[in-house]
């Protein structure tokens, strides 16, 4: 949904940050997802934030990220995984302190 019905939504449920894992065997990669923490992570989810490649060959390819609506995220209180939450640190998005805050 778009417009004022979508902080309506925002507003009502827990968002988590969370990595889906897809692909296939031995050839996984992982997709960001901002979703409700009650639905499975491969299931419904609000907003995809990036995906983390991590076989891929070249270092700028392995990891993109939408930073802007990661901080939005953030700023509007989701709660993040713990491995995004390194992952969000190792990339500098957000400061620790919002993100140790965000995970609790």
């Amino acid at each position: 949904m778009i417009g004022r019905n979508q902080d309506c939504i925002e507003a009502a449920m827990a968002v988590k940050l969370r990595l889906v894992r897809l692909g296939r065997r031995h050839r996984a990669f992982f997709r960001l997802r901002a979703g409700d923490e009650r639905f499975a992570p491969t299931g419904r989810f609000i907003e995809e934030l990036g995906y983390v490649d991590p076989l891929e060959k070249n270092p700028d390819k392995q990891v993109t990220l939408k930073k802007e609506r990661i901080e939005h995220w953030l700023n509007a209180g989701a709660k993040v995984s713990p491995t995004v939450r390194t992952l969000l640190t190792k990339h500098g998005i957000g400061t620790k302190e919002k993100a140790a805050v965000a995970g609790t």
